[in-house]
């Protein structure tokens, strides 16, 4: 089968879409032999900043010339982008050999989709002997199925409300959950400044070593400080992140918690090499486009002051014209009152997903807030192509929104670059 048909088959197999718990999935991965992946284990649970911070991992240990798997979810364009080796998604035939193996393997277990896809992304990382398996928790913690391996370091970015549904409405609540990744006495690397104290309690009863953001390591301007065999290491230098700073930073003392020695060399190169699609990425054709997947108020925060920062070095900047999307389950409405003061023509636009917000209903309420434009569209393309045609030259485009917004419009970017190579070959 080809990796479409096999997508396609997976997605319909299971009765329900999302159905958390360890039992199944974990017993498939004791048949398939992958619940240590690799010598070396980081995972990285959190509400926001889980994404980066797996990137710089992933960064810092390549640095170090060690063969890195990393495994996060969801993707933009491909089902590769879940898997990569070395920075490089997975091959087609990669993947379709691991799901035939774990078909193979389950027998009479049934999977969901994401279940197929974290083990697939183990079974790879086994096949290929890499060094270190970066992985990515992709809802919560203590049930996610990524939580069936022992790590050698836990990482827990930010806290903040997202998926309540599923993991509680309060901080406290989803702190616990996330706090299900850690193993008794292995360190964890926590980079939140005001962390729930449901994580605090549960280190301090698994006696767990904690290296928390502000205490044991931390960053200022263009340097940064961690802990590292007892003793502070101090580097100074930095250049200007594409991803955030605490996720940067935070990588580093993950890595030094592994017993991976960081030289300055080493830091220089994962800082200048980390990147994310659709985190902060920049397009400069045909307009000047910023493409965020920010989809709850805690990272409309970080999108707002980055981008504030970012257009204050600009010699000329226009007027903000932004294409969102986003899905009725998330707080659309705290996201919106963050960024809205920043936007002179809003381009609401429909998803072709279930969990979608209607286009008319964002609409609604940024024309209650007042201050911009707004317009909607039945698709994402024809968003995004209006606020190119009304851009002035000095005008920007801001993305943001649900992964489904951000993927429509890297797609139109795409569909663009492969006409202009065309009409340059004709």
């Amino acid at each position: 089968m080809k990796l479409a048909d096999w997508l396609q088959r997976i997605e319909q197999q299971h009765p329900v879409k999302w159905d958390l718990g360890l039992a199944r999935v974990s017993e498939v991965g004791r048949r398939l032999g992958v619940l240590s992946p690799a010598p070396l284990v980081f995972l990285v649970a959190g509400t926001n900043g889980k994404g980066s911070t797996c990137e710089y991992i992933t960064q810092l240990c390549r640095a170090r010339h060690l063969k890195v798997g990393k495994s996060t979810s969801p993707h933009l364009l491909r089902f590769n982008e879940r898997i990569e080796i070395d920075g490089e998604p997975a091959s087609d035939a990669l993947i379709c050999g691991a799901f035939e193996a774990i078909d193979q393997a389950r027998a009479e277990i049934s999977l969901t989709y994401f279940e197929y896809g974290t083990l697939a992304a183990l079974v790879i990382f086994k096949q290929l002997a890499v060094d270190v398996a970066v992985l990515e928790i992709g809802l919560g913690g203590r049930l996610d199925a990524m939580n069936i391996v022992d790590p050698d370091v836990s990482v827990i970015t930010r806290i903040a409300l997202d998926h309540q549904s599923w993991l509680g409405d309060t901080r406290e609540l989803i702190g616990a959950e996330k706090a299900g990744i850690l193993r008794a006495g292995i360190p964890c690397v926590l980079v939140d400044r005001a962390p729930p104290i449901s994580i605090l309690e549960q280190a301090k009863a698994l006696q767990v070593p904690v290296y928390a953001l502000g205490a044991e390591f931390d960053h200022a301007e263009s340097s940064l400080w961690i802990t590292q065999e007892g003793d502070h290491f101090a580097h100074a230098g930095l250049p200007a992140l594409n991803l955030p700073a605490d996720s940067f930073v935070a990588a580093c003392q993950a890595v030094a918690c592994a017993g991976l020695t960081l030289s300055h060399p080493d830091i220089q190169m994962a800082a200048e090499a980390g990147q994310v699609p659709g985190r902060f990425q920049q397009l400069a054709w045909p307009r000047r486009t910023i493409l965020d997947v920010a989809h709850n108020p805690d990272a409309a925060i970080y999108l707002r002051d980055k981008l504030q920062a970012r257009l204050q070095q600009l010699p000329q900047v226009g007027r903000c014209h932004a294409v969102v999307g986003m899905y009725a389950d998330k707080d659309y409405a705290g996201v919106l009152d963050l960024l809205a003061p920043l936007v002179s023509h809003f381009y609401c636009t429909d998803m072709d997903e279930s969990r979608a917000a209607p286009a008319t209903l964002l609409a609604e309420h940024l024309t209650n807030l007042g201050g911009s434009v707004v317009s909607t569209y039945a698709k994402i393309a024809q968003a995004y192509r209006a606020a190119v045609q009304q851009c002035a030259d000095e005008d920007y485009i801001l993305v943001f929104g649900s992964f489904p917004v951000v993927a429509g419009v890297l797609e139109v970017f795409a569909e663009r670059v492969a006409d202009e190579a065309i009409q340059g070959a004709e």
